[in-house]
This record gives C-alpha cells, sequence and structure tokens, in this order.
C-alpha cells in the first residue's frame, strides 16, 4: 500500500508517487523504487538491479517517472513486458527489452517476451511439460525434466530438492519413501545379499544381510525375526508373535533360538533393568542416566548432560554442573569429571568462558566494549533477543552514578531521565511512553525496545513473537519476559516468572502464587518443545509429534501409536521386512534443570 496519504494524486514533501500510492525514499518499500524524489515525484529510479527502468519520456506524466519491468500499462506510450523481471529501456516509446522472467515464465530470444511455463513448472527454460527447471508445491522433478506429484517405484519424492531421488541412495534399497524427521528416505524393501532392513536408533535405515543384523551369542541393537527375513530394534514389541516380540524400553538383547523372543541385557537409559524378569518396565529418578535402583535419586550410575555424578558412602547422586552448594561449578551449564576433579567443558548463556577448552570458569556476562555500561561496576545483564532471533545484551546498570539505563544504553541521568524513575545506576519505574526490562527503561517504537514491545502503557501490554507478558506487572515491575530467559523475574516476593532455555515462541504463564513457567511453542534451531511445553528436545524420532526428552517419544502423529517411547506405524505397510522406526538411547532431563533454579532463585535471589 501507501506510506502516506494521497490528496488529488500528488504527494507532499520526500514522498513521492508510484502506481497511485505514496512512498518514502528512506521506507523499505519506496527505497526499492526511487533513491531522491523531490516535489513530490522521483527524480532518480532505482535501476540497480534492472527491474525498475526510467521512463524515457522528456515530460513523464506524474507517478509514471520509474516503470516496473513487468507493468504492461502504457504511461507515456511505454510500456513493461508481461512476466519480466528484468529489462532495459533507453528511448523511444513501446515496450522494454526483457532480458529475465519471472517465476512461471520463460524468455523467448526471438521476441524477448516471457512466455508462461506448461504442465506444473514453477520455473523452466522453454515451451513444454519437459523442460522444468523447478515445480510447483507438491509435484517433484523428474529425470525428463516433468513434473508430477508422484515418483516411479524404486524413486522418492524428495522435499527438500523438490526432485525425484532414487531409493538407491541407500544401498541395494529398491522401495522406500521420503521421512520428515530424517529429511530423507527411509528403505522398506532390499534386494540382493542385503536383503533386510535394519533400522538404526536415529530412524535411518540400511540394507543388510542377516550376519549384519544380530549375532546369536552376542547382544546387540537389533534381533533377527523368527523366519530370519526381518532385522528388528530390541525394544519393539509391536508383532505378538513368538520369535518377533522385543522387550520395551530394551536397549540391546539377544536370542537364543528362532522361535523365541529376544532376552534384554540392557535397558534404554532412564530405565532400570530387572534381571529376575529381563524387563526394563521401571523408570530411574528422573536425574539418573542409569541406575542401580528405580525411582531413587541416590541410586544413580551415571548421569545427563549438565550434571556430574556425587558418591557419598553407599549412595550415588546426579548434581546440577552448576550448584556450587554440593561440589559445583558457578555459571556451569556442562561439565565431566573422569579423573576425579570436575571441569566445566560449557558455560551457561548469560556467562562467558574463560580459560582453556574443557576446563572453563564462567564470568559474568558483560558488554563487548566492556567501558559502555561504566567498567566493572556496571553490568550488561539486560538480555534482548533481535527480529532475527539473535541474542544481544545491554545495560541493565550503570557504574557511573550520574548515568541511567534508557534503551539499553547509560546516558546522562540530568538531562535524558524523560519522566522515568532511576536511581543508583538503574531504574524503578518507566514514563507512560517506556516500559521496564530488566534494569532499564525502553522507548516504545524504537530499537531495542521495539524488539520486545509493540505497545505500551507504562508496562508492555503487545510483547513481540520472542517475548510473553508477566502477569499483573506493574510500571514498577518488569513487564515483558524473553520466552528463552530462564533466568526469570519476580513481581512480588513469593510469586516469579520464567522462560524455557532454548524456546523461540511461547504462550504466556497464568498468574500464580509460587513459580510459573512460560509455555513453549517453538524452540530454536532443530529442536521442539515437549508436551508440556517446559523444555525444549531433541525429537528425531520417525512419527513422532512431542518428546518428553532427548528423542524419547511421548506423543505419536496420526497413524502411528506409541510403543515404549518409539512410534510405530498402524497402517502396517513396512511391517514385511521388521523394519519399523527406531528410538534414540540419548535422553536429558529437563525438569531437573527447572527445580535445581527454583531452589537457588528463592533461597537466594528472593532475599536479594
Amino acid at each position: 500500500m501507501t506510506d502516506a496519504s494521497t490528496a488529488c494524486g500528488m504527494c507532499s514533501g520526500e514522498f513521492f508517487l508510484f502506481r497511485g500510492g505514496c512512498y518514502s525514499t528512506k521506507s523499505a518499500s519506496g527505497s526499492e523504487i526511487c533513491t531522491k524524489a523531490e516535489g513530490g515525484k522521483c527524480t532518480t529510479c532505482n535501476t540497480k538491479d534492472n527491474y525498475i527502468f526510467k521512463n524515457p519520456a522528456v515530460s513523464p506524466t506524474l507517478g509514471s517517472e520509474c516503470i516496473l519491468c513487468s507493468d504492461i500499462t502504457s504511461r507515456d506510450g511505454v510500456m513493461g513486458v508481461t512476466g519480466c523481471s528484468q529489462c532495459t529501456k533507453t528511448d523511444g516509446t513501446g515496450a522494454a527489452t526483457c532480458s529475465a522472467c519471472q517465476d512461471g515464465y520463460y524468455l523467448d530470444n526471438a521476441d524477448r517476451t516471457c512466455k508462461s511455463c506448461q504442465g506444473n513448472c514453477a520455473t523452466c527454460t522453454a515451451a513444454g511439460a519437459t523442460n522444468c527447471e523447478t515445480c510447483k508445491v507438491g509435484y517433484y522433478l523428474k529425470s525428463d525434466k516433468s513434473c508430477s506429484n508422484t515418483c516411479d517405484g524404486n524413486q522418492y519424492p524428495d522435499k527438500q530438492s523438490g526432485e525425484c531421488k532414487a531409493c538407491s541412495e541407500i544401498a541395494d534399497c529398491t522401495k522406500c519413501a521420503y521421512s520428515d524427521n530424517l529429511d530423507g528416505p527411509i528403505c522398506s524393501t532390499c534386494d540382493g545379499s542385503n536383503n533386510l532392513v535394519k533400522t538404526a536408533i536415529d530412524g535411518s535405515t540400511t540394507c543388510v544381510a542377516a550376519a549384519n543384523c544380530a549375532v546369536a551369542s552376542q547382544p546387540g541393537t537389533h534381533f533377527l525375526n523368527k523366519d530370519n527375513n526381518g532385522c528388528i530394534v530390541c525394544s519393539i514389541t509391536t508383532d505378538q508373535t513368538e520369535g518377533n516380540k522385543g522387550v520395551a524400553n530394551c536397549k540391546t538383547c539377544q536370542k537364543t533360538a528362532d522361535d523365541q523372543n529376544p532376552t534384554c541385557s540392557a535397558c534404554l537409559d532412564g530405565y532400570f533393568f530387572t534381571s529376575s524378569s529381563n524387563t526394563c518396565a521401571t523408570k530411574c529418578d528422573q536425574s539418573c542416566r542409569t541406575c542401580s535402583e528405580a525411582v531413587n535419586a541416590n541410586k544413580c550410575e551415571s548421569c545427563y548432560p549438565g550434571y556430574f555424578l556425587v558418591t557419598e558412602g553407599a549412595n550415588k547422586k546426579c548434581v546440577p554442573c552448576g550448584d556450587t552448594a554440593q561440589g559445583g561449578i558457578e555459571g556451569c551449564a556442562e561439565c565431566d569429571n573422569p579423573s576425579g576433579t570436575l571441569k566445566c567443558t560449557k558455560c551457561k548463556p548469560n556467562r562467558r568462558s574463560k580459560g582453556e577448552s574443557g576446563n572453563y570458569t564462567c564470568e559474568e556476562k558483560t558488554c563487548e566494549d566492556e567501558t559502555v555500561c561504566g567498567g566493572t561496576a556496571g553490568s550488561c545483564g539486560a538480555i534482548v533477543i533481535n527480529a532475527s532471533g539473535e541474542m544481544t545484551y545491554y545495560c541493565s546498570l550503570c557504574g557511573d552514578s550520574t548515568k541511567i539505563p534508557i534503551d539499553g544504553k547509560c546516558v546522562d541521568k540530568t538531562s535524558s531521565a524523560n519522566g522515568n524513575q532511576c536511581s543508583n545506576g538503574a531504574c524503578q519505574s518507566c514514563a507512560a511512553n517506556y516500559f521496564l526490562y530488566m534494569g532499564g527503561c525502553y522507548k516504545l517504537g524504537q530499537v531495542p525496545g521495539s524488539y520486545m514491545c509493540t505497545d505500551q502503557t507504562g508496562s508492555c501490554t503487545t510483547p513481540t513473537s520472542h517475548y510473553f507478558l508477566v502477569p499483573g506487572a506493574t510500571a514498577s515491575q518488569q513487564s515483558v519476559l524473553a520466552c528463552g530467559n530462564p533466568l526469570g523475574t519476580n513481581t512480588t516476593e513469593s510469586n516469579a516468572y520464567v522462560g524455557v532455555e532454548g524456546c523461540k515462541t511461547c504462550e504466556a504463564p497464568t498468574a500464580a502464587t509460587g513459580m510459573a513457567a512460560a509455555k513453549c511453542t517453538a524452540c530454536d534451531g532443530s529442536k521442539k518443545p515437549t508436551g508440556s511445553g517446559y523444555g525444549c528436545v531433541t525429537c528425531g524420532i520417525a512419527g513422532c509429534s512431542a518428546c518428553r526428552a532427548d528423542n524419547m517419544c511421548e506423543a505419536c502423529r496420526d497413524g502411528y501409536r506409541l510403543e515404549g517411547e518409539a512410534c510405530v506405524s498402524t497402517g502396517g505397510g513396512n511391517l514385511s521386512t521388521g523394519a519399523i522406526a527406531g528410538i534414540s538411547v540419548a535422553a536429558v532431563v529437563v525438569v531437573g534443570g527447572l527445580v535445581g533454579f527454583l531452589c537457588w532463585w528463592f533461597v537466594c535471589r528472593g532475599k536479594a
């Protein structure tokens, strides 16, 4: 639309008229058309990329100084070309000379016009349905350069490239399908000497011979079915036939006879192995990766990333790496103690790593410019997520008592307060056109405040997509918090609200006494929210819609059902080979870290 209103087909000031609307050369849309305007009209068209050309008329009609290459309306006898994306026009009347066409067209070199692609081509090189370069959504490019919504029997539709690709990308595979979770093919039928489909713990498949599936005398992650024509993951229990049924939550197993089910020898992480029944039916305590006794936090044998094992007599427990009260390292997110000396391998996001790799100390996060907030007396602890989702840091405390943090910068207290109430290097409440955030006041409509809030009345009332509103916050309290900020904020001594580490978008928590966490709806990178929304985890299991921890499924998509912590197809299309989507062994306990934070928050921070 327009950047300003029009009156009698004219624009005022530095705005210019273009196709019925007024645009500014300073706006994103206007600068793409015109680089200089005077008296309500464009005087210098932006012809850098050749998708706009200057009207060669001596006195162009107002609003027709610049013409789009695809605009076929006659303007002073000059026009573009249907479907044209790049062109030139130096003089005279008539159509421009086209040099490149928009998607859906190809350039006819004979008359320099753009003609429509045929068939289901999105882009093409010439006329005909077999000259496609790319295809429309839902169609795939075949080897004859045509586009089809299906591929040949020994091919699969690759959603990443939009092409039909050969199942033989997996050696000896003759029939396959595309997996959304793997962004690649899953084999369902193998041929030749490697005639068994073997599903790995991440869900990927290979074609193997029986000898490479399982060895009868040794435990492994798979077993051969009764007829020796299927290679099955130990934890799959879908097929109830004797000799084909695995053990739920089992990591390694072995068979003693073809017509007997396998016996389990070790469980998936998080499960306790009951040797008397060879089962993995009970879980370890949530803090343990492996354990010697079920549901007992003092009987851990190994820990998840972010924890380390502490031995106290007969007890062994997993302690968060950053828990200094129990021997952890301040600010540490992940650690290791192979020789008995605890070392930090990764610091928390709000900490700066110092020292040699694998043995860090974790300092408080400061600005990249150490002097911007007043040296060591100041603090650069205000975390702001910009429009690209990147984390940046701004001043939360000014080291100079004559300065206050406004819009993330330490400015003069006397001349720049603008009605905000600030003292001792920080702000306590904000004026009506500002909102309080992590020690400073931020103005609506300008960076960095616009990254967080789009409306306010002393406190933020409409957050951007990366933030949520703090329930019941006033002008003297922080009213907006990043979805991915697990450090949180207090509204009273007994109320705290926190985000979810790694979260990109979320739903605000409801007002509560105690602690309430936002519900994550989308995570950074390839991670997904847990079913509860209180964590971000890796969830690459085929058919899974939500995981409770890393690659431990708790809900499946339509057409699948939950089997242990894997999803198996209810359609049975691939069961002839015994190849059913596998599960991953790794899991990260999300809840334990949150509980540890709460203890610290209310015991330590609450007294601050």
